[in-house]
């Protein structure tokens, strides 16, 4: 199995190896003697590692200090075997060379690259290098290394956060990475002080900490922060995400998922369980998701059905630099639609070390749903239909939860006494609301969904929804087919 080493020694490999790796190099001319003299200085006077599979070299990168005094350093030797292309080893080989740079104190690490190499060079451009031509040689560009490029991301959204906020940033700057990581993070001007501590964070950590703050609620005027502030700015190849009033709890963890999707090219997303806490006590903490909440599997069809992907635990191979809006603003939850995206291609990755906290509070979006299910309804209802429309329209599947959600928004209305808005519901989701009357021919199967909804209401409800019905029958009749 292959494998990652560092040569401590030029001579672990023989020369045959070093060339037919070194031969894949356009223009590199060395061969014997002075191509192992050239592997000898770079082991000497720097780093050298290797993809080693059982003795076998499949590929190497290195760099050695031309200028210790100024900390200058030149990258060189970056070589995988054609069997292991699009792999991710000319990454985690790269990730490895620049620990070991940022660890002896380099600030100025330049390489040069043949201008036909698109794929090397497509590499250096996701790092953030500089490309300047190269003197004396047009065939070749001239390379410099941003030493503090991030490889990933971390995006906070806050609100009124104050009490967590702390606990939220804490958990960011005790990670423990081999490579650079920047944190984003958007404060919705805040009233209780969030954005002071956000501020106090960011003087004392300049490099990681990048916050956007705002004079105006955003969320009020039915601004996606998160899309329209936060996503444009990021620079990582990987995205982790985390409400400011969650936290995680191990040091490791992006370390951890990064090494994951660094394995699994092909796949866009990495996730774990979080512990679920109730901070005002009144339920005891559980691990969310367990087996029995996804009897299928962590798949993309069960992912369709029911989203098992907490917020903060996420991982991505990020996919919408440049494509922002092909997450719809106007549905909830975004992140829902977010993890579909990153899902739909590949497997998804779940690693089982639960690493989080998703914290359950009175100013939480999702804190009443189930106690006070109308409030929920009529805060959110409309949001979260037009998701399952969104979810039909982008992945072609129909949810059959969305039935209940509009039966119960619409119920919920009548009981406020918002008859407008109960009527707004069957306008702009006669599907869903059709289905959930009976007035298609699905009447059967959807009998089961409202029997479902029954239970979750108080009996006078459903004569209430049964009201309406009759109220709305002549526009159902004008929409519906």
């Amino acid at each position: 199995m292959a494998e990652i080493v560092k040569v401590e020694d030029a001579s672990r490999y023989d020369v045959a190896q070093y060339e037919r790796l070194f031969g894949q190099l356009p223009h590199f001319r060395m061969r014997g003697e002075e191509l192992m003299a050239y592997i000898r200085k770079i082991v000497r006077h720097g780093t050298l590692y290797a993809v080693d599979d059982g003795g076998k070299l499949l590929g190497h990168a290195g760099f050695y200090a031309n200028d210790m005094e100024k900390k200058a350093a030149y990258f060189s030797s970056l070589a995988v075997d054609s069997s292991l292309r699009g792999q991710g080893w000319g990454d985690r080989l790269m990730d490895r060379v620049f620990e070991d740079c940022r660890r002896v104190g380099m600030k100025d690490v330049m390489a040069t690259v043949v201008k036909t190499n698109a794929l090397a060079i497509e590499m250096y451009k996701r790092r953030g290098c500089r490309f300047t031509e190269c003197e004396g040689d047009p065939s070749r560009f001239s390379i410099a290394f941003p030493m503090d490029y991030p490889r990933l991301s971390v995006v906070c959204l806050a609100y009124n956060a104050a009490p967590y906020i702390r606990q939220a940033l804490d958990g960011f700057l005790m990670q423990k990475t081999r490579f650079p990581f920047e944190v984003l993070i958007h404060d919705d001007a805040s009233t209780d002080g969030t954005a002071d501590i956000i501020r106090e964070y960011a003087e004392r950590f300049p490099d990681i900490i990048r916050p956007v703050f705002q004079r105006e609620n955003q969320f009020s005027k039915g601004v996606a922060a998160s899309s329209a502030f936060l996503w444009p700015l990021i620079r990582g190849k990987y995205v982790a995400m985390c409400e400011g009033d969650d936290y995680w709890t191990d040091p490791l963890k992006l370390q951890k998922q990064a090494d994951w999707l660094d394995s699994h090219p092909g796949s866009a997303v990495c996730f774990h369980p979080v512990t679920v806490h109730f901070e005002d006590g009144s339920r005891p903490d559980s691990v969310y998701p367990a087996q029995k909440d996804c009897p299928d599997g962590f798949t993309f069809q069960g992912l369709l059905r029911h989203n098992f992907m907490q917020t903060n635990s996420v991982v991505f191979r990020w996919k919408l630099k440049g494509r922002e809006g092909e997450v719809p603003t106007d549905i909830s939850p975004r992140d829902w639609f977010t993890n579909l995206i990153h899902a739909e291609k590949g497997p998804i990755g779940f690693l089982p070390d639960v690493m989080g906290v998703y914290r359950r509070h009175s100013g939480g979006v999702w804190w009443n749903a189930s106690d006070a299910p109308d409030a929920f309804y009529l805060r959110n209802g409309l949001r979260h239909l037009a998701f399952y429309k969104a979810v039909k329209k982008r992945f072609g599947y129909d949810n059959p939860a969305a039935f209940d959600l509009a039966a119960n928004t619409m119920a919920a209305h009548i009981r406020a006494g918002n008859a407008d808005a109960a009527a707004d519901v069957v306008k702009t989701y006669p599907e869903y609301v059709g289905r959930a009357l009976g007035a298609t021919e699905e009447r059967d199967r959807l009998a089961r969904e409202l029997a479902r909804a029954r239970r979750r209401f108080a009996r006078t409800a459903w004569i209430a929804a049964i009201a309406v019905a009759a109220t709305v029958l002549m526009l159902l009749s004008a929409i519906l087919p």
